[in-house]
């Protein structure tokens, strides 16, 4: 059976819609909770995929949180041994740097339901590229980004954050916004990190997050719909889909 490695940074970044979409591949997941002091494995050869969820600190908070140093360090070994790895949000500046690229703050925290462009490049990728539209309304919340690393081919950009997407070789997949999101994590989210939304221009509030989730959620879930399976057929093997 093929197996899935998650790390989670913080009890609130889950899987999200990811995780029934696995379930239903019959992929063994495997979660790595670094808040809880779980050791990252030795080995990411026993792994079909590493995914790493969202955090809120900065990647190269290494003093303060260890385990980033660990995990940024399997990761590597994961891309150098031409394993697949999928980044999201906090995951994607990892990789970012594991592939020797800066991480830093951006120009002001990006939350709420925003639009982000697929570039050329992204429209002919074999995941970005099964979506018509090339610009798409999807999910942030973020204050950090990254620059692109040496060889990634640009995927997606937002008037914010220029570096939205990457993909590295044709198995590593780095998104800064969140395609997993559900109703229920958002709502989770804000009570999380609610002093975070005045610090958006203009600031964000609890109401226009809802609106807005109730407004884009069903888009997203056509957009999922159509990335997820290339996406894991690209990265896993399409024999994932054999019943």
């Amino acid at each position: 059976m093929k197996k899935v490695l998650v790390f989670r940074h913080v009890p609130h970044e889950s899987l999200g819609t990811l995780e029934p979409f696995l379930n239903s591949l019959k992929i063994a997941v495997e979660y790595c909770d670094l808040f809880r002091h779980s050791s990252v494995p030795k080995d990411p050869k026993l792994y079909s995929l590493i995914i790493s969820m969202g955090g809120p600190m900065n990647a190269d908070e290494t003093d303060r949180f260890p385990f980033l140093a660990s995990e940024r360090l399997l990761i590597k070994q994961a891309i150098d041994l031409n394993q697949s790895v999928i980044g999201i949000c906090l995951g994607s500046q990892i990789i970012a740097r594991a592939l020797g690229a800066k991480v830093y703050r951006g120009p002001q925290k990006e939350i709420g339901w925003h639009s982000i462009n697929v570039t050329q490049a992204g429209s002919k990728d074999p995941v970005f590229g099964m979506i018509s539209e090339k610009k798409l309304v999807v999910f942030h919340w973020h204050g950090d980004t990254f620059e692109l690393p040496k060889g990634a081919v640009h995927l997606a950009s937002s008037d914010l954050y220029p570096n939205q997407a990457f993909r590295f070789h044709q198995n590593v997949y780095a998104l800064q916004f969140h395609v997993e999101i559900t109703a229920e994590i958002i709502l989770e989210w804000i009570n999380q990190n609610k002093n975070e939304l005045a610090e958006t221009k203009p600031a964000v509030t609890k109401e226009m997050l809802i609106q807005d989730t109730s407004k884009y959620m069903g888009k997203l879930s056509e957009i999922t719909d159509k990335i997820y399976p290339a996406l894991f057929s690209n990265l896993i093997g399409s024999e994932v889909y054999a019943s």
